[in-house]
């Protein structure tokens, strides 16, 4: 498997994020290797995110701008094979329990990629007890994300969001 071979076709937050000065987002803090965010434009909603290399990050956060609701994302700096608004089937594996999703491919200043939605806010937050994530978007490679360090993240991200 490919580790970040397809960054730009999978996953990009569905907002305009751009961790540090955005009007849109304030760092609420960090905790083991992860960023967390408000989002005022979600809700507020607040979000964790964390450096997978200079050019990519990925992002999991809280929608509250309705009944609360989660996201997957990944940004990329790279170019994306994805055009805004495609949209994509992706598979989720985590630690071998499959979920099966829609991503739509997003393009905004700076990044690139695709976001998904999550309507179940607990599968969001139960990420925090396991290991790895396996996306794979259909027709093309896996992308395996190491979930270390989400367990205290979440703790972070629900008080952020309690805070709200």
């Amino acid at each position: 498997m490919k580790t970040f071979a397809w960054f730009g076709t999978v996953l990009a937050v569905a907002t305009s994020v751009t961790f540090g000065a955005s009007a849109e987002t304030k760092k609420f803090g960090s905790e083991a290797g992860w960023d967390i965010f408000i989002n005022t434009d979600m809700g507020p909603g607040c979000l964790i995110a964390r450096k997978l290399s200079p050019e990519a990050q990925v992002v999991m956060g809280i929608d509250a701008t309705a009944d609360l609701r989660g996201y997957i994302a990944l940004y990329t700096k790279e170019d994306a094979a994805v055009a805004s608004g495609e949209k994509l089937s992706v598979i989720f594996d985590v630690d071998g329990q499959q979920f099966s999703g829609n991503a739509t491919g997003q393009r905004m200043e700076g990044f690139r990629g695709a976001f998904v939605p999550v309507n179940n806010i607990d599968f969001i937050y139960d990420l925090a007890k396991k290991n790895t994530l396996t996306i794979t978007p259909k027709g093309r490679e896996p992308i395996v994300l190491s979930l270390k360090g989400t367990d205290a993240a979440f703790k972070s991200l629900r008080a952020c969001q309690e805070a709200q």
